[in-house]
């Protein structure tokens, strides 16, 4: 498992509060739910990039996310772990907290991509056993 740590500031919250009425219910005073997307996005690639072989070429064909409590600004931890290894996807879920508190779980389904001929390749029998080594309990 790997954590990533960020700080949610001002200007983090700012973009959405000036885009819309900031006196709307549910506005405004939280991280917006794709900025928290954008945030899990950054944590599973530092997550890959640890890894040998994972550079490039990996594409996402499914997000799923349980939002479970809002974003304030604050330190923000996404603990990111391997829950399955397949032959050319794996699934990683990133754990959002702050505070302690859970705000999101986001599962994410990545596949191993040939960008050159667009196709799925399978991974490697090297990239397999570095995922394997890090699938969650």
């Amino acid at each position: 498992m790997l954590r990533h740590s960020s700080t949610v500031t001002d200007d983090d919250i700012r973009p959405l509060t000036q885009e819309v009425d900031p006196t709307a219910p549910g506005y405004g005073n939280h991280l917006s739910f794709d900025a928290i997307l954008r945030r899990c996005g950054l944590a599973w690639t530092v997550f890959l990039n640890s890894l040998d072989g994972f550079g490039a070429g990996v594409i996402v064909p499914r997000v799923s996310v349980d939002y479970l409590s809002e974003v304030d600004r604050g330190s923000l931890d996404i603990d990111v772990a391997v829950t399955k290894v397949g032959t050319s996807s794996f699934t990683i879920l990133c754990a959002v907290t702050q505070d302690g508190r859970p705000c999101a779980n986001v599962d994410v389904v990545l596949v191993s991509f040939d960008y050159d001929g667009r196709s799925t390749r399978p991974l490697t029998a090297g990239q397999r056993a570095q995922l394997e080594a890090h699938v969650a309990d």
